[in-house]
């Protein structure tokens, strides 16, 4: 760093994220100004810890009036701001220590102003940081207020992350709408409450107002463009299709380079159900990249993976299913942890696999890496072709139909498969067994075989105790045992007993047992310290299967049952079921695990308590239907909820087309109709 700098900050009531802040700036910069402009909690006694240099100033409305008070207390080259609720990271401070300051009047950092579910980047805003002093900047605006531009500017990749702990947002547009009523012709401030209003959802204020900043000849052209895009948002909400359309290709007029107005267009068209025209404005997203001299607010995901999500759903739509798996797979590259492209992963593998003429399995059993030990009953299969195996194939890419395969055996097998491709074997065994067909799974114990290993002598005159034995049950015996290669016997991942228990259960299984045989102790105890794993595809239930109580199934509601949604669709499914032998009843979480409820049916509730209580019943082994009769996509939890059950339930074919990436399980009841 060869610049001095001063932190300048306007704060007030920020005790919650303010030792983050002034923790983190206080490594990179050379004084710290604060301005407190009303604190009432301990704002200021934490502020004590990190400079003396503290300033109280009377709150008059007026952000440039605080900002350019707590500039004119810097004594350093450098003005630098932030707020209290802002933070940097440990990467970002040492960018800051070693920039180059020379020359530059002024640098703008990228400040991040929200994060996603997983912690990434989604609403970025380049905002002008730091200023020579020696200038005498001023702010200008008493909302949303900026330094112009000029002389020597620079933009840097430097990170200023936002963490907004309270809502100002009422106070922000009582401002703008004093400050317009004050100066109707202000073409800012026009702009700046048009949006604010849109923030609000108030749609017919915004395009008043947006359409008032358009008509100002002094329209700055970012703002402009800007404005024609949420116009085009605030009409396509509306359902305003020319207003739309007239809008959304006037931004592009005057901004070709930003992906946010062609994803809308994709948007658009995808919504009318006219996928080939929504994916190709999907693909021109995925194609732009965001241009560095472009200093307007954006959002990552419009670069990156959203328009990959849409363009698997169209493509999906249309029947071109290797698009949209190769889409699916740029979203993981992303997002690997997003449940609706884990999802969409294995519905379009199989739906990949079918294309390729896939043969019904008619219930037969896979006695799969079965090598020379054939089991009757069962159809050998391993990858090596030997006068004992019945087919050839990888356990991991099986040609069989989904849910026609009536059960697999395998016997240290898993074992030889990579870590990064074990859990999709068991996805590809899960995908290929009927409703309530049987897994059974031998493998080594890795734990028990490390501990084997500890536990062994160097040296034996019975090889198979020492410690060179145990290595082998780790790594494998790396030596052929019937005419395979050798590096067919190369052990290439190993699970304790609850991680395989986690891995079946976390793809679908239901474990009834993990039990370990073989090894030191045991009858045989040269053998590899091993466990036998019992697991099971959970079954759809047949009507012709229920008599009296046999099944028992509990709707889950905080609501009566004069509730709209449960009179109209529960009340008479519920009927239906009760007359037809099935114990059909309202219930609490509770209820289904201490009353052995068979089935739990959750229904409108989408929070965290019930995305809990779903996870809790699948620890118990419930199947768990989802009844949804109205739009729900967008809500919180819905995709982790949805993607939980085994089953989602339908009103409408239009509803089942969205819960389809989220989970491809979905059954369509007709629209119900009240009855007495």
């Amino acid at each position: 760093m060869n610049a001095t700098i001063s932190l300048a900050m306007i704060v007030r009531d920020v005790e919650k994220t303010l030792d983050r802040c002034l923790e983190g700036f206080s490594q990179c910069v050379d004084e710290i100004i604060i301005v407190d402009t009303g604190s009432l909690d301990k704002t200021v006694e934490i502020a004590q810890k990190y400079t003396d240099k503290i300033y109280h100033f009377k709150w008059i409305d007026d952000f440039s009036a605080a900002r350019n008070f707590s500039f004119e207390k810097c004594t350093c080259d450098m003005e630098y701001w932030a707020d209290g609720d802002d933070y940097i990271l440990p990467a970002d401070i040492k960018k800051i220590k070693e920039y180059d300051f020379t020359n530059k009047d002024f640098v703008l950092c990228k400040y991040i102003y929200a994060h996603d579910e997983f912690g990434a980047n989604k609403s970025v805003v380049p905002r002008e940081r730091f200023f020579r002093r020696s200038l005498g900047l001023k702010w200008e605006g008493e909302i949303h207020e900026a330094i112009l531009l000029r002389g020597n500017y620079y933009m840097s990749d430097i990170e200023t992350h936002h963490d907004k702990q309270h809502g100002t947002s009422e106070r922000n547009l009582a401002i703008l709408e004093r400050i317009v009523e004050k100066n109707p012709t202000n073409s800012r401030n026009l702009y700046y409450l048009g949006k604010e209003y849109l923030d609000f959802n108030r749609i017919d204020d915004a395009i008043n107002f947006l359409l008032k900043f358009l008509d100002c000849s002094d329209a700055f052209w970012e703002n402009t463009f800007q404005a024609h895009y949420k116009l085009a948002n605030c009409y396509l909400n509306k359902g305003d299709d020319k207003k739309f359309l007239y809008h959304i290709f006037e931004s592009i007029k005057i901004e070709d380079r930003q992906a946010e107005p062609f994803y809308f267009l994709g948007l658009y068209y995808m919504n009318k159900g006219n996928w080939q025209r929504g994916a190709r404005w999907f693909e021109v997203c995925t194609q732009m990249g965001r241009p560095k001299d472009l200093l307007s607010p954006f959002q990552p995901e419009y670069y990156t993976w959203l328009p990959h999500l849409n363009a698997c759903v169209c493509y999906n739509s249309i029947g071109e299913m290797q698009k949209a798996y190769d889409h699916n797979e740029k979203v993981l590259e992303y997002r690997p942890k997003d449940s609706r492209a884990v999802n969409n992963k294995r519905v379009l593998a199989a739906a990949l696999k079918r294309e390729k003429g896939l043969k019904d399995g008619e219930g037969k059993k896979l006695n799969l890496g079965s090598g020379g030990k054939p089991l009757e009953g069962y159809v050998s299969v391993d990858i090596y072709e030997s006068s004992t195996i019945d087919e050839v194939f990888d356990m991991g890419d099986i040609p069989y139909q989904d849910g026609t395969i009536g059960g697999i055996y395998s016997e240290h097998a898993l074992e030889h498969v990579p870590f990064a491709r074990a859990e999709k074997v068991v996805q590809e065994w899960y995908r290929v067994l009927q409703p309530g067909a049987q897994l059974e799974l031998y493998m080594p114990d890795f734990e028990k075989c490390c501990q084997a290993y500890l536990d062994a002598p160097l040296e034996d005159s019975f090889f198979m105790k020492t410690r060179a034995w145990f290595k082998f049950t780790v790594y494998g015996i790396q030596k052929s045992q019937g005419g395979e290669p050798d590096e067919a016997q190369i052990h290439q991942c190993g699970f304790s007993k609850e991680e395989i228990r986690i891995v079946l259960e976390r793809n679908g299984f239901i474990v009834n047992s993990v039990e370990n045989y073989g090894g030191p102790g045991q009858k045989k105890d040269y053998r590899t310290p091993s466990m036998a794993i019992m697991a099971v595809k959970p079954g759809e239930v047949k009507k012709e299967e229920v008599t009296g109580d046999k099944l028992k199934i509990g709707w889950i509601s905080n609501e009566n049952w004069t509730a709209a949604q449960t009179r109209i669709r529960v009340l008479r499914v519920n009927k239906w079921l009760q007359e037809h032998g099935y114990d059909s009843s309202l219930a609490t979480y509770n209820d289904i695990m201490e009353k052995n409820y068979d089935i739990a049916i959750v229904g409108k509730m989408f929070n965290e308590e019930n995305y809990q209580g779903i996870k809790k019943l699948k620890k118990h082994h419930k199947l768990i239907y989802c009844d949804i009769c109205e739009e729900i996509t967008g809500w919180a939890y819905v995709d982790e909820i949805l993607s939980l059950c085994d089953k989602v339930i339908c009103c409408s074919d239009a509803l089942a087309e969205k819960v389809k990436p989220i989970n491809s399980n979905v059954v369509i009841i007709e629209d119900a109709y009240e009855t007495d």
